[in-house]
């Protein structure tokens, strides 16, 4: 259960804000985008030290004992914000892998170190609605020996350890990678919203057997695909939200035939929609959030349901943003072109509506509601 009140969920979610509105403006996010890493350092660090990064890891470990509802806090803002940071991969896929799957040595190193900002961990292994094959793992005396590809992995040219999800005879494994490594090659590249990326490809990488995940199976990576794909539900509700407020305020300044265009019935229309359509992500996102807190019988199904409405949601949002702003909203310089690169990112991690709408179909068909994959 998480040590959070709902108080204290509040105060974070007012410090995350005041951060994204008086320290994470435009001017500094552009400065952020043409940095070599693609994202800021001394962020990272910052977060770490307000306590942000620890909300999620256990007390012993450095961080605050939180859960997954604290993490949605965080990841809501960072969609408000654009933030540019490795939150994803490192604090829901990497530290929730190291919590439940680590060994006590492997948490005891890794968990302090990213509460602290002192470390960066990436993920590498399909996003379950996108199979890229599979990295195949072999016993080699007292380690393994990986090789395959992973494809669009977030920041792994940036991480400190990359883990890789691999085939060991059979089963499932996860493993900690260095980046470095002999036969480990990155081909790096920016995604739509300018997030670094890598294709990550091993030949005969040599790994220790401390470097295995002992907890790292098929059950573990269902859950933290939950978790995932949840956290990008919270993401999208900050970033429709922000897509929705900016262009309200611009359909109340732009003026055209001598009156803002705000105040014809065709715009008008378009924001109900788009204002709908957010508060309905949002109340599914929340809903399925608290489900998966509890590991209630439903959440699985409540997941899929808030992955397809947000992603949905976002198509919608993002598309009729640009089309209000016109063309102005398609300039690299201004904002809203931004928010819309985020929606339409976040609308396919994880799945999008229609493979979770099938995935919806076919448990009510078979009247199953256990398991997320």
């Amino acid at each position: 259960m998480s040590a959070f009140t709902q108080e204290d969920r509040s105060l974070l979610a007012d410090s995350l804000n005041r951060f994204v509105e008086e320290a994470y403006g435009a001017e500094r996010r552009f400065a952020i985008l043409k940095s070599d890493d693609g994202f800021g350092r001394q962020e990272w660090a910052t977060y770490g030290e307000l306590g942000w990064l620890g909300v999620a890891i256990a007390e012993a470990h450095g961080g605050s004992g939180g859960g997954l509802a604290e993490l949605a806090v965080l990841m809501r803002a960072a969609g408000r914000g654009l933030l540019m940071e490795p939150l994803l991969p490192t604090l829901i896929q990497a530290a929730g892998a190291l919590c439940d799957g680590g060994s006590a040595e492997q948490r005891a190193l890794w968990l302090p170190a990213i509460a602290e900002g002192r470390a960066i961990i990436a993920f590498a292994q399909d996003d379950g609605a996108q199979d890229t094959g599979p990295v195949t793992a072999s016993v080699d005396g007292d380690g393994y020996i990986l090789s395959g590809q992973r494809g669009f992995v977030l920041y792994g040219a940036s991480a400190d350890r990359i883990i890789v999800k691999a085939d060991l005879a059979g089963d499932t494994a996860l493993f900690l990678v260095a980046p470095d490594a002999p036969g480990v090659s990155l081909a790096q590249a920016r995604s739509i919203d300018d997030r670094p990326v890598c294709d990550l490809s091993l030949d005969k990488v040599r790994v220790t057997a401390g470097d295995r995940l002992p907890g790292g199976n098929a059950g573990l990576l269902d859950r933290l695909d939950q978790m995932a794909a949840l956290a990008v539900c919270a993401e999208a509700v900050g970033a429709m939200e922000m897509a929705n407020r900016l262009t309200l305020d611009y359909l109340k300044t732009r003026t055209q035939f001598g009156t803002t265009i705000g105040s014809f019935q065709v715009p008008q229309h378009r924001m109900v929609d788009m204002t709908l359509a957010a508060q309905e992500a949002a109340a599914i996102t929340w809903a399925a959030i608290g489900a998966a807190s509890i590991q209630a019988p439903d959440a699985p199904l409540l997941t899929a349901a808030a992955k397809a409405r947000s992603a949905a949601a976002a198509r919608l949002i993002g598309e009729q943003s640009i089309q209000l702003h016109g063309g102005i909203g398609m300039t690299e310089e201004y904002v809203i072109g931004h928010y819309y690169r985020r929606l339409m990112l976040l609308e396919t991690l994880f799945g999008g509506a229609g493979w979770h709408l099938d995935r919806l179909g076919g448990w009510t068909a078979a009247g199953m509601t256990e398991g997320y994959m």
